[in-house]
């Protein structure tokens, strides 16, 4: 195997971790690049590839924690969570605990007090599956 083609899979790799941002990729250049140096020095295949996946592996195993603690959290919500706290009007009243409500122009299937009617004014107070859970405002 010529040395060019452990260079070309580590640029590679490099390349998807540059795109994907996961931390993992990296480490399999790490390794492309051991097993250049071991091909440049006319080491076997077989000791080029074990070395590919033992280095790999290690750095991996040895990083994981590491890049779990310095990786943010997500800190876009989605579209649901995004509602909990604002307000919305009861359009519809489907039976004594369902409604459908309309929050910043859209229409959601809601749960909440027995006392809504068809106009009230409500505060989204969380999210239960794909409902809105609302109490009315005073």
């Amino acid at each position: 195997m010529d040395i060019l083609i452990w260079v070309f899979i580590a640029v590679i790799f490099t390349i998807f971790e540059l795109v994907t941002g996961t931390f993992i990729l990296i480490w399999f250049a790490v390794g492309s690049v051991v097993a250049a140096v071991l091909n440049y020095l006319g080491f076997d295949i077989y000791v080029q590839f074990i070395a590919f996946a033992i280095v790999s592996l290690m750095l991996i195993l040895s990083t994981r924690r590491f890049a779990d603690r310095i990786t943010p959290e997500p800190t876009k919500k989605t579209t649901a969570e995004r509602l909990i706290g604002k307000h919305g009007k009861v359009i519809r009243k489907r039976d004594d605990n369902n409604y459908i409500v309309n929050v910043n122009g859209e229409e959601w299937s809601a749960t909440g007090e027995n006392n809504l009617d068809v106009d009230d004014e409500v505060e989204i107070i969380g999210i239960e599956s794909i409902k809105l859970i609302v109490k009315k405002i005073d």
